[in-house]
């Protein structure tokens, strides 16, 4: 009962708590990382190490949302350029395979077959090339 004071005209006076309005947040980290802790529920900052308020935290992440959906964005756009790219290199290495393979077939004493009009193709007899983009369009 120390902490209650009586004072005249029996008006009891708490000084168990004080309220301090004039301070700033504990953490200021832009962008925040936090760490949250399901066994004791309290979030921490990565960064400096405050414990926060998990509301406090919550509003955090969802000022930052914008940036998330941003990154998530670009991330999803260097994704499908990799897998672009990928499968542009799986396809050179499949084409050059082909290639490595009739040369094998050649130098063993194999000629290759026309797949249009099943005639063997002396490769020492070819003399004209077309772009496969010519041939693409023509196909079409």
């Amino acid at each position: 009962m120390s902490d209650i004071i009586k004072e005249k005209d029996n008006v009891l006076s708490f000084t168990l708590f004080n309220i301090n309005k004039g301070r700033e947040k504990i953490c200021k980290c832009n962008p925040p990382h936090y760490e949250i802790d399901t066994v004791n529920r309290i979030v921490t900052c990565m960064d400096c190490g405050a414990i926060l308020d998990t509301f406090e935290a919550l509003i955090a992440l969802c000022q930052h949302m914008d940036e998330y959906e941003e990154y998530q964005q670009k991330a999803l756009e260097k994704c499908k350029i990799y897998g672009e790219l990928a499968d542009k290199e799986y396809r050179r290495r499949i084409k050059n395979k082909a290639i490595k393979e009739v040369d094998k077939q050649y130098q063993s004493g194999m000629l290759p077959i026309c797949p249009k009009c099943g005639k063997a193709i002396e490769p020492m007899e070819i003399t004209n090339y077309i772009h496969k983009k010519f041939l693409e369009g023509n196909k079409k």
